[in-house]
């Protein structure tokens, strides 16, 4: 009887199926790239901003799952900028005054809307459309609250949507006011064409900036989408510093050329109450 090992005493390899591919391995699903360091940190700083906005570090280690050691060496990183602070009689901790100056922009904004709403709410009254107010992110105007008029369609920008710098009301008035960096930077970047009426080219963009300081206004003609339009004006800071800008947005049909004087006198006076509310006193030069 033959040898089923074979004469060297190694059991022959079984050929493979050619008909038969070989089972792949399974793949790890990626994780996201995350930093534990940091999230543990934002734990212990959420942990702080709860109820009970005074506590231990064993309170701390226990509400977001770490090591007493881990919690007492993260508060003692945060303390070093103020981030939490520790009370001098207990030593518990708690949310420390650096966070005001990480805060600090962006309670400008929340002023800036607070400041605004009374007038946003009248000029909608006023006007009838879509009101926004909108401040300047780097990149656009980032749209940051909005009241709708008895005649308004619908939510054109909602709250936190950003809009292009070159093909909205509100983003080319910010872009007018904001430094000859941030405009040379702008205009160096490919310009997306989102209709027909878009600026795609720098000197478009350039007279287009001209005229809107020229006039204290900017108009949108369907640059964006086709069928809507919209007026701008700025909101000045106690400095005279532009900081924000009012809109109205319509429909197209209703913003005819020989009948948006009216809206346009409107928005600019809207503007101009909130900039005095901000402390800004208008000279005898024109907006």
């Amino acid at each position: 009887m033959r040898n089923p090992i074979g004469t060297q005493g190694v059991r022959p390899r079984a050929r493979q199926d050619p008909r038969r591919a070989p089972a792949a391995s399974p793949k790890a699903q990626p994780r996201p790239a995350r930093v534990l360091s940091v999230r543990h940190a934002l734990d212990i700083l959420r942990c702080l901003a709860g109820d009970t906005p005074l506590l231990g570090v064993t309170d701390i280690a226990s509400s977001v799952g770490l090591h007493k050691s881990s919690v007492s060496r993260m508060v003692a990183t945060l303390a070093e900028d103020d981030l939490v602070e520790r009370d001098p009689a207990t030593r518990c901790v708690r949310l420390g005054p650096g966070l005001l100056s990480l805060a600090a922009p962006l309670l400008g904004c929340v002023r800036i809307v607070d400041t605004a709403m009374p007038e946003l709410a009248l000029l909608a009254q006023r006007a009838g459309e879509t009101i926004s107010i909108s401040v300047w992110d780097g990149a656009g105007a980032v749209n940051l609250e909005q009241v709708l008029g008895g005649k308004a369609v619908k939510h054109y920008a909602a709250p936190g949507s950003r809009n292009p710098a070159h093909a909205t009301a509100a983003g080319k008035l910010l872009l007018a006011y904001a430094s000859t960096e941030t405009f040379e930077r702008i205009a160096r970047r490919e310009l997306r064409r989102f209709t027909p009426r878009t600026l795609c080219t720098r000197a478009g963009l350039v007279a287009e900036v001209t005229t809107i300081r020229r006039n204290g206004y900017a108009i949108n003609e369907g640059e964006y989408s086709l069928d809507v339009g919209a007026v701008a004006a700025p909101i000045r800071n106690d400095k005279g510093a532009v900081i924000a800008a009012i809109s109205a947005t319509v429909p197209m049909y209703r913003f005819a050329a020989d009948g948006r004087q009216p809206l346009i006198e409107l928005v600019q006076d809207a503007a101009d109450r909130v900039s005095a509310r901000l402390g800004f006193e208008r000279r005898d030069h024109a907006r």
